[in-house]
């Protein structure tokens, strides 16, 4: 089956190394394909979440509108950003902040020793 699969997951579609598992259906027992570790551990929960999250919605019917929302919601027209939201430089800002933080409170434990 691998081998059929050109050695790719189709999921990923990277070219799947010794770590691979058999996915299949779990309702029918049907073997679907050869993923990823990675993958399948990721379709599992999809398909998990689908199924209680989605209050039942079939877990395809769940993926499909999953796709659909992200597609459209790329433009993002609001402008409106996450309150919390921290930029890549704000976050490497507060990284270095407490790690100067730590480095001043590990000297004064040291010099109260």
């Amino acid at each position: 089956m691998t081998r059929q699969q050109g050695n790719e997951c189709p999921l990923c579609k990277q070219q799947m190394n010794e770590d691979t598992v058999v996915d299949h259906d779990h309702a029918s027992g049907d073997v679907r394909a050869v993923l990823c570790r990675w993958c399948n551990s990721c379709l599992g929960k999809i398909e998990n979440w689908s199924n209680r999250v989605g209050r039942g919605i079939v877990p395809l019917q769940f993926l499909a509108n999953t796709v659909e929302y992200l597609r459209f919601h790329t433009a993002y027209p609001s402008n409106l950003k996450y309150p919390t939201h921290k930029t890549e430089d704000e976050k490497r800002l507060l990284r270095n902040k407490r790690a100067r933080q730590a480095r001043v409170k590990a000297r004064k434990d040291a010099a109260a020793q």
